[in-house]
């Protein structure tokens, strides 16, 4: 990791991950283990120092085609923005989107669609600063959800999410 980086924390040595289509992965370790830091390096959030990352067989310096993956951070300032719910849902087609075009048809269902998948469809008009914290956790994995990505990675979805609404995500 770059030296302002190496300031604050340890950096993590000797990964090797490889995820294949149709897998889903999951990367378990204490509190300040480095879970988020991995994440976030291989997202090209976090610089690397050495080694190499690839995202669809590119690599991360060159890769360009964010819309095929979906991101839900652990902790986010959605909650702050005085959006409504299907606001934030619909801010994860953009990337799917030409610039300052109105919503289409296959917007709207997929905005729709991401919503009643985490038992949120009847929450779209809602104001995001009502809701409970497991509830906008909900609303951003809906958000990642809408983009239809191919790969998806998610920084502890389940945080602040109740027992019923854990087990349908």
């Amino acid at each position: 990791f770059g030296e302002n980086a190496m300031k604050n924390m340890t950096s993590l040595r000797g990964i090797t991950l490889t995820v294949h289509s149709g897998e889903a992965v999951a990367l378990l370790g204490g509190n300040g283990s480095g879970k988020s830091t991995l994440v976030r390096s291989v997202l090209g959030l976090l610089a690397i120092e050495r080694g190499t990352v690839a995202l669809f067989g590119e690599p991360l310096s060159r890769f360009r085609r964010w819309s095929r993956v979906g991101y839900v951070p652990q902790r986010s300032a959605a909650a702050g923005s005085g959006a409504t719910v299907a606001e934030i849902v619909s801010s994860g087609r953009l990337s799917l989107r030409r610039p300052f075009l109105p919503r289409t048809g296959r917007d709207k269902t997929a905005v729709r669609d991401a919503l009643d998948l985490v038992g949120m469809g009847g929450r779209a008009r809602s104001d995001v600063r009502e809701l409970s914290g497991g509830q906008q956790q909900r609303v951003l994995i809906a958000r990642a959800l809408a983009g239809e990505p191919e790969l998806l990675v998610l920084d502890e979805p389940t945080a602040g999410v109740d027992l019923e609404h854990q087990q349908v995500l």
